[in-house]
């Protein structure tokens, strides 16, 4: 059929069908080894293997998951290790189509102590990054007649995503070292990550999963996170994380400061402001916008400090931090004066006294001793 010209997606198709088939008893998404004869996983291997040799040499030609599927396969068959490097390879060029499913590859080897296969992912997205190097070009060869084309720019930032949730995923299992769980984190670019909330989800689920974890350890863990690139509401839960290392939670709120200090001539999205701030001395007519954004700074300066108090709390060896500024930037309001207590309603109480005729001329002057009305006299005139 090849040798007729024909076409490559079509082929792909009918070796799907005949794969899923000829494999359809085959169990790939448990965790142990199926049991089974030799000689049928002898002719299952031997099947496997040369559905890979066949499968055609085009891009997309093939889904994601159906290669995964087969690499699941191959580590379960044990098959050679070029037929499983031929299948990462050809998941490397599509992982901007793959969902997390895909990657979690079970580990079928009896003495592996964590449950998903790490260095498996490892390569296909290492493989992927060497795609990413091609993107100049359109076409290029890898091993024979195997022609792909770069990865669309977009796919960098799904493929970022995708990382970070598999990362979340494979954290919670108890028996995944850290070495590993930081060795996949660093190989994640700079570019596809656009904020490190995903990744501070998954080293939090990562923490509360290895609770033995020493300081040095936790340090290690945390130090692929950039503290810089987390939101307000992850700077948020990061202050008050117990299972953040010390360090870690004063970089957080370092950041957050310096990030409030500078919000007056940046926009709240990291980007410049296009004109300057308006002076707050000499312009009475403050616009609406302008408004918003003091009350939101003056919000989040609140936050902090509530944030700081809680801090001390959690280590009370800390000497406490007396500061006469409220943390607003409002000038504190002034004191009321002894006695004097009821000004306002004094003062309108003594322009009241002189405009009604019928107090006493003493009590003009200010003193409460009022007259007491004659039962006599007509209650027209009482004051209520």
């Amino acid at each position: 059929m090849k040798a007729r010209g024909f076409k490559g997606i079509a082929l792909g198709t009918l070796i799907m069908l005949y794969a899923q088939k000829s494999l359809r008893t085959l169990d790939t998404h448990g965790r142990e080894k199926q049991k089974m004869e030799p000689r049928q996983e002898h002719e299952k291997r031997v099947v496997l293997e040369t559905i890979v040799t066949l499968l055609p040499k085009e891009r997309n030609s093939m889904s994601v998951s159906f290669l995964s599927m087969l690499l699941r396969a191959a580590l379960c068959l044990d098959t050679t290790l070029a037929c499983r490097l031929d299948l990462e390879k050809r998941m490397a060029a599509q992982l901007g189509q793959a969902v997390l499913d895909d990657l979690l590859i079970p580990i079928f080897l009896p003495d592996a102590g964590n449950t998903f296969d790490v260095d498996a992912v490892q390569r296909i997205l290492v493989g992927y990054l060497e795609h990413e190097a091609e993107a100049d070009r359109l076409d290029y060869n890898t091993d024979d007649d195997f022609t792909s084309t770069a990865s669309p720019p977009n796919d960098v930032g799904m493929v970022g995503k995708l990382m970070e949730s598999y990362l979340a995923e494979i954290a919670s299992d108890v028996d995944l070292p850290v070495d590993k769980f930081t060795g996949l984190a660093e190989m994640i670019p700079e570019r596809a990550r656009f904020n490190d909330d995903g990744m501070y989800r998954s080293i939090d689920i990562y923490l509360k999963a290895h609770p033995y974890l020493s300081e040095a350890e936790r340090k290690t863990v945390c130090r692929v996170m950039d503290c810089q690139k987390l939101s307000r509401e992850a700077c948020a839960h990061a202050a008050q994380n117990n299972r953040l290392p010390v360090q870690t939670v004063v970089q957080v709120l370092h950041h957050e400061q310096r990030r409030l200090r500078e919000a007056p001539t940046s926009s709240f999205y990291g980007g410049e402001s296009p004109t300057p701030a308006p002076s707050l001395q000499g312009r009475h007519g403050r616009s609406v916008p302008d408004e918003m954004s003091q009350l939101q700074r003056e919000n989040e300066e609140l936050k902090m400090e509530l944030l700081r108090l809680k801090m001390n709390l959690r280590d009370p060896s800390a000497p406490p931090q007396h500061s006469d500024a409220p943390p607003s930037g409002r000038r504190p309001l002034p004191k009321k004066a002894a006695g004097g207590s009821g000004g306002f309603i004094n003062n309108v109480s003594k322009k009241l006294g002189r405009l009604n005729p019928f107090l006493r001329p003493d009590a003009v002057g200010g003193a409460k001793v009022r007259t007491k009305p004659s039962r006599t006299k007509d209650r027209r005139h009482s004051i209520g």
